[in-house]
């Protein structure tokens, strides 16, 4: 019997804690033991109660992943349980104790996918990037394959990686009366579509291009309801934007929800939104089973679970109208919805189901049991690892602390390029040279446009049949490139423009009259 420890750092139930909630209850107990080690108070505690497994609170861990202090009570359970494996989610100090622990395994999972800092791409930044995560871990399991692309990116070796996607338990069906008692705690009439996003209410996930499309399809005459469920930092500015459009009776704000299902069951099109992290939505793929088509962004791993004209739509992110012409297309045409609602639960009984999810993460179990064991690390070496670290965090303040001193010159002219990719075609006929950009989340005017780029927009997809990428040309999106003039203040290691800091890699929302883009600065010019 192979036994394993699962740790994790989160005290509420995010994708991370669903998935370690769906291998506990259906993993294969005659083979495998489970202990799961959580900070205390978790709200992942009571829903892991009755599972075949054995559960440990500590004092610590509470959603940090680098919590030194948690460091030697991890690594006394960890020693007391003598498991085979440790395998970690969101908690790198997890991976180290482990390390310290003669022939203890160690497994790693990269449960989110976001834009990866130049920092780590090339260089000394790379090269400790890599050496870090492949010395803490025997294994990665990158949930889809944009975690994969970042874990590469940051110059892990392919062959160090296993990549597969989530898989959910089906969502029981509700009955008829219960979903009239749902919507009629709701106000949704009978002869209204309910159209609903399942995510928490922070920026990127895309709350604000919901919102948008309903009120496109709202004004066009739609008779719905749509259902924002979830909660977070963003959920009083979007209250206020949803009340400034007067929109208060047709998009309703339901808070945190735990009976997903019962919501998932009166959907007629489930919205993802996201252009921050997403790799494998756990939202999506429980709809999915019960048969809801979805319109999702193209971002992340969004185009890896819908695929596009099957099961649901896929559009550009941060489009409202796109989105908002998806979700018309799917609700007017019976015949389109009946085949998505089909499709969508074909698919998911061929790939997503919690028994391929959980198949796969044994598979991985078994592999890193039989291979060799690694040198493990002794009390000296925490000592010496612990004294970098900290030499890191210090040196990093004080770079920033120098970065905000030490100003070369004021006012210097930089050019800078900012690449936006999946944009309407619309958009060249508002971009007009000399006239003023600025950040569309905190407002800055960040310089004027000086030209812009308009290129076909490139779409790598999966070729699932031959197992593959490919790379096709859109013609109903382009890839936009602005050039920005701006006067900076430039120091030894910072360039900011205000408040406004310049960094390559760094996500830039731009702003202009008659046009929003999300992109990345490509270049900084001096």
């Amino acid at each position: 019997m192979i036994k394993v420890i699962n740790i994790i750092s989160d005290t509420n139930i995010g994708g991370a804690g669903k998935v370690i909630i769906n291998f506990s209850r259906n993993f294969d107990t005659k083979n495998f033991e489970i202990v799961v080690v959580l900070p205390k108070g978790s709200a992942l505690v009571k829903e892991l109660e009755g599972a075949p497994i054995k559960l440990i609170e500590i004092d610590g861990l509470k959603d940090k992943s680098l919590d030194f202090k948690s460091l030697f009570k991890l690594r006394k359970i960890i020693k007391e349980e003598k498991p085979d494996i440790v395998h970690t989610h969101a908690s790198s100090i997890a991976r180290i104790a482990a390390r310290t622990v003669k022939g203890v395994k160690v497994i790693y999972t990269r449960h989110c996918a976001y834009p990866v800092s130049e920092r780590i791409k090339k260089g000394i930044g790379q090269f400790l990037y890599k050496s870090v995560n492949e010395y803490f871990s025997d294994r990665i399991i990158a949930v889809g394959y944009a975690a994969e692309e970042n874990l590469l990116e940051g110059g892990i070796s392919k062959d160090k990686i296993d990549t597969f996607f989530n898989g959910v338990e089906q969502i029981a069906t509700t009955s008829d009366e219960a979903k009239k008692k749902l919507k009629k705690q709701y106000n949704v009439a009978d002869d209204e579509f309910v159209i609903g996003i399942l995510a928490r209410l922070e920026y990127v996930k895309g709350h604000d291009t919901f919102i948008d499309a309903a009120n496109i399809l709202l004004k066009k005459g739609m008779k719905a309801k749509f259902f924002i469920c979830g909660a977070g930092s963003e959920e009083e500015r979007l209250k206020a934007k949803v009340k400034e459009l007067g929109l208060e009776k047709n998009i309703i704000f339901t808070g945190f929800i735990k009976n997903v299902g019962d919501f998932l069951n009166i959907f007629d099109v489930q919205v993802n939104c996201s252009f921050g992290t997403e790799t494998s939505s756990l939202s999506l793929l429980e709809g999915m089973s019960i048969g809801v088509p979805a319109v999702a962004s193209n971002y992340g791993g969004n185009p890896y679970l819908i695929f596009d004209k099957e099961n649901g739509f896929i559009v550009p992110i941060q489009k409202p109208e796109a989105t908002a012409e998806a979700i018309e297309k799917i609700l007017t045409n019976a015949e389109t919805r009946k085949y998505m609602q089909e499709k969508s639960v074909e698919i998911f009984n061929n790939k997503f189901t919690v028994a391929h999810y959980v198949k796969n993460v044994q598979g991985v179990y078994e592999k890193v049991v039989a291979q060799p064991r690694k040198r493990h690390v002794n009390i000296l070496d925490i000592f010496i690892i612990l004294a970098v670290l900290i030499a890191g965090v210090v040196g990093f303040k004080l770079m920033n602390k120098q970065d905000a001193t030490t100003v070369i010159s004021n006012g210097t002219k930089v050019v800078y390029s900012v690449k936006a990719t999946a944009c309407l075609p619309e958009v060249e006929k508002y971009i007009e040279i000399g006239t003023t950009a600025y950040d569309s989340v905190k407002n800055y005017n960040i310089g004027t446009v000086i030209d812009a780029t308009i290129e076909p927009n490139q779409v790598i997809a999966p070729d699932l049949i031959n197992g593959t990428f490919v790379s096709n040309e859109r013609e109903d999106m382009v890839d936009v490139t602005l050039k920005i003039e701006a006067n900076a203040n430039v120091s030894d290691r910072v360039i900011s423009i205000g408040d406004y800091e310049l960094k390559v890699g760094k996500e830039a929302f731009v702003r202009g009259k008659g046009y929003a883009l999300s992109g990345y600065v490509i270049s900084i010019e001096r």
